[in-house]
């Protein structure tokens, strides 16, 4: 949908790797459905404090598992959707300094031509960029090695993203 992403986690799964869904979604379907307050259109902070609660909580609930682990979102990119709502980032910042994955994350820069909607994605393509683009800035200044995957076909990437990681275990 964005730059294909998901489909590659797709891959991933097939590898024996355990993958966890990103928070927004998550935090988006739940909230729509029970048409809670819990979105961006409604309540922007509280919408960024539910996916931080989640995204605190899959950091935990997976800190003991003994094999790689791949996160879709990471704590981090709450900063992001914070600097977007404009809301204060304190305890944003604060989260990630205390809750820290390994150094290495695998960006996927946007690709405008597979780039789609959806009930849980509204952001045009120009506004995900612009996002993406802060995610990546804000895990470099927390000292994170950022990679973009090349753009190739989804078995190639999960190849590479596989192959990255296996060199570091």
């Amino acid at each position: 949908m964005g730059g294909g992403k998901s489909a590659v986690l797709k891959h991933i799964r097939k590898n024996n790797f355990k993958c966890i869904d990103e928070p927004a979604r998550q935090i988006l379907k739940e909230q729509r459905r029970i048409k809670g307050k819990g979105v961006p259109e409604k309540d922007p902070e509280l919408f960024c404090q539910l996916m931080l609660s989640r995204s605190v909580h899959l950091f935990q609930s997976n800190a003991d598992y003994k094999d790689t682990v791949v996160f879709d979102r990471g704590i981090p990119d709450m900063i992001a959707y914070a600097d977007l709502f404009g809301i204060d980032k304190n305890i944003y910042m604060n989260a990630a300094k205390v809750y820290s994955y390994n150094n290495i994350v695998f960006m996927f820069n946007g690709i405008e031509e597979i780039y789609t909607t959806d009930d849980e994605r509204k952001m045009n393509y120009k506004a995900a960029e612009k996002f993406g683009f802060n995610v990546k800035e804000i895990y470099k200044e927390l000292g994170y090695y950022v990679t973009d995957v090349p753009y190739m076909s989804e078995e190639e990437r999960s190849s590479f993203i596989i192959e990255t990681i296996e060199k570091i275990i």
